[in-house]
């Protein structure tokens, strides 16, 4: 049956599937037998993760702090950030191993999905297969010894070893080595995705192996082999910092990463596709592609590669490495064509895992009647994954038994959470979307978002260097307006919002605030030396990158441009966590005289009249007498919070729960604040600490309890229920209205 989009009636004849036959890439009639399901994946990054070198998380606690040796916990109390804004707001990292970067659930995602497969084929494998994959690869550790490399085993002790100590053999260490040990990685990335990379392979490289009282790692240090398609330092998209951070990847000894530029986003994606086809390696996409934009891209990347062969497309899948990329990609080749079976979404999958760690931390405190999540999307990869683990875990029924049991064992809290409630209506969660107001953004425009207020400016953007935009079949789209249609966490444009490069610097700054008050708040603290504050402070408290903080400032933003939060508000909580307007510009990056200033408003000013006000305010507040500014402060949080009773950014019901507020943050791969900056943030704060501790505890006091049903809040509740039953009314009537008149229509062309 052909589709009708553009026709009135069906015409016999047509046939949707006739260009795709014809071609050289064509899809699937049947999925990949071996494609993995999103849950199943999720839960299998986390256990990769932790093989590799991250530890179990502790219980929640008090006192926790990021950057510590002892846990790797990704939820952290945000009281300064509350404060700020008057609600509960926490923070969600990434693994410190990996720079608390979310990019790192993408990287380590894509890792597993083919690992896994790996896995598992061994798992099946006969035993005389086993034994042969398991001696070459004790035949292949090797350790460096002076200038050369010598094997660990002798030929005669690998003869000796016995079945029974291959059964003792590490599967997943062995799959490593398969799938990894001698194949590139081609990723396609604007930065963090490809950093990530290479923290994983170098720890791979180091990941300890038993076997046959012999000792080796999972990968040799000359083993494992990255290329990452990342932003040439030309290009008007790119900066100086993540520049600077991959040069010195590719710098690195022993060699691991070699770094391929792009000037044109378009050429991204492509580019790294056709390097993967030639050297037999795998293709990482930053943005998942789905099975349509996997078809066009092997289209046009194979041509290229034919083209520079000066071969015929049929000479080139005689190519083993050609034809062993395309099984990475869980492609087939039947005769002369090449059959799609499915996208590439072991990094989509992988990102879920940043919110299920999330959700497995918030329910053991028993304080969360309600979770707002707010998180920065490029792409829409990482935002796309949080729904998308969201709505999994709405309905459990769907998945396996064997998945379910995974789930079990790794995420405990969520299991027994679900054996009893249901995500979505016992907790309700909702999740928010940020996209950087410099870059055009194609899910924005998808989603019918609007900005009036600010302008794009001339900054270069934070965030949003997806090269494939958002082509026919986008995998992200797809999920997040499923959620949409089904009454999801994500509700389209009322939970997308813009965050502008004025209010990015105040974001980073608030969030480091909030860090750094947690780590002087310890009480080994008050003993250590004035050296020993700063370098105690240097080691927990990390400056997180612009796109680390696009999450807040979109937060930050979308209760402005309420009026729900003031700037005096922002100023008074910096200044108390000891920032002035010199202080605050030489760590936003500016020059702390004239000219930083200067270039700070010239820069607020190209967003637009209200950023400019905005800046020129916020860096006068920052200086006013702290009495005054905190009086004036004290009157704005009146009017605020009654505001935001008015006008909340979720509804009128979700907010009678007293949510928490969760933002993500997205890396710290970041130059950081030198030492003698940290000491002096840190000697004001410790002047204005007494005054901060007791504003943190009386409002601590009133963001704990549930919200009030006051007049207003009650008010509000019952007409934002009335106005959503009128509303589902009157969307009836309109459709049978309209099906109506379509009948009426059809009929009326039939007899003509």
């Amino acid at each position: 049956m052909s589709k009708s989009f553009y026709l009135h009636t069906t015409v016999p004849g047509l046939d949707d599937s006739v260009a795709a036959e014809q071609g050289f890439v064509i899809f699937g009639k049947h999925p990949d037998p071996e494609a993995l399901q999103p849950m199943d994946l999720a839960i299998f990054t986390v256990h990769l993760a932790r093989k590799l070198g991250v530890i179990t998380r502790v219980p929640p606690q008090a006192g926790l702090l990021p950057y510590d040796a002892s846990h790797d916990n990704l939820i952290f109390d945000a009281p300064l950030a509350g404060l700020a804004v008057g609600r509960r707001m926490r923070f969600l990292r990434g693994w410190k191993d990996y720079g608390s970067c979310v990019k790192c659930f993408n990287g380590l995602g894509l890792l597993g999905e083919h690992i896994l497969k790996e896995l598992r084929r061994l798992q099946k494998a006969d035993k005389a297969s086993l034994k042969a994959d398991a001696l070459a690869f004790l035949r292949s550790r090797k350790t460096k010894l002076n200038d050369g490399r010598t094997a660990i085993f002798t030929e005669a002790e690998i003869e000796a070893v016995s079945d029974a100590e291959i059964a003792t053999l590490d599967l997943e260490a062995l799959a490593i080595w398969k799938v990894y040990g001698a194949r590139p990685i081609v990723c396609s990335t604007s930065s963090n995705m490809g950093i990530s990379l290479h923290e994983a392979l170098r720890f791979m490289q180091k990941k300890p192996v038993t076997l046959a009282g012999k000792h080796f790692t999972v990968l040799n240090d000359d083993e494992g082999w990255l290329i990452i398609w990342c932003p040439d330092e030309q290009a008007d998209f790119m900066n100086a910092e993540k520049t600077e951070h991959l040069r010195s990847l590719e710098t690195e000894q022993p060699p691991l990463t070699v770094l391929h530029t792009y000037i044109n986003r378009k050429q991204r994606d492509p580019g790294a596709l056709k390097d993967a086809l030639d050297s037999g390696g795998y293709f990482f996409p930053t943005n998942p592609q789905s099975s349509d934009e996997l078809q066009n891209l092997l289209a046009n990347s194979l041509g290229d590669v034919a083209r520079e062969r000066r071969c015929t497309t049929e000479q080139l899948l005689a190519d083993e490495k050609v034809r062993y990329t395309l099984r990475s990609l869980g492609c087939s080749i039947e005769g002369n064509r090449i059959v799609v079976r499915g996208g590439v979404e072991g990094g989509l999958f992988g990102l879920m895992a940043g919110y299920l760690v999330m959700l497995d931390e918030t329910i053991p405190r028993n304080d969360t009647a309600a979770i707002s999540t707010w998180n920065q999307a490029s792409i829409g990869a990482a935002l796309a994954a949080a729904v998308l683990a969201d709505l999994e875990l709405r309905e459990p029924q769907k998945l396996s038994p064997s998945i379910r049991a995974d789930l079990k064992a790794t995420f405990p809290a969520i299991d027994t959470f679900l054996n009893r409630q249901q995500l979505g209506k016992d907790l309700p969660t909702r999740i928010h979307g940020v996209f950087d107001l410099a870059n055009l953004q194609s899910l924005a425009q998808l989603l019918g978002v609007v900005v009036e207020r600010h302008l794009s400016g001339r900054g270069t953007a934070y965030v949003g260097l997806g090269s494939s935009s958002y082509a026919n079949g986008n995998r992200c789209y797809s999920i997040l307006k499923e959620s949409l249609l089904c009454n999801g966490p994500f509700m389209g444009k009322e939970t997308f919002h813009p965050a502008t490069h004025t209010l990015n610097p105040i974001a980073q700054a608030l969030i480091y605030a909030d860090d750094m008050h947690r780590a002087a708040s310890q009480p080994a603290f008050a003993s250590m030396s004035a050296e020993e504050r700063v370098r105690y402070i240097m080691q927990h408290s990390r400056k997180p990158e612009p796109a680390g903080a696009a999450a807040m400032a979109g937060y930050l933003l979308s209760r402005m441009d309420e009026r729900t939060l003031s700037v005096i508000e922002l100023a008074a909580v910096l200044r108390l966590a000891g920032f002035d307007s010199a202080t605050f510009l030489e760590f936003a990056g500016f020059n702390k005289d004239v000219q930083g200033t200067n270039w700070f408003l010239q820069e607020a000013s190209e967003e637009g009249p209200y950023m400019e006000t905005l800046a020129k305010q916020f860096l006068q507040l920052i200086d006013r007498d702290l009495k005054e500014l905190l009086e004036l402060a004290r009157h704005e949080r009146t009017h605020s919070r009654l505001n935001y009773r008015l006008r909340p950014l979720d509804p009128a019901a979700f907010e009678a729960l007293n949510p928490a507020v969760n933002i993500y943050l997205t890396g710290d791969n970041t130059r950081q604040p030198k030492a003698k900056l940290v000491q002096k943030i840190l000697e004001r704060y410790m002047v204005t600490r007494d005054q901060f501790v007791t504003l943190l505890s009386e409002d601590q006091a009133v963001q704990n309890r549930a919200q009030e049903v006051d007049f207003i809040t009650l008010v509000n509740l019952t007409f934002s229920k009335t106005a959503s039953a009128l509303k589902w009314l009157q969307n009836k009537i309109e459709a049978a209205g309209q099906s109506i008149l379509a009948s009426r229509i059809s009929s009326m062309a039939e007899k003509n």
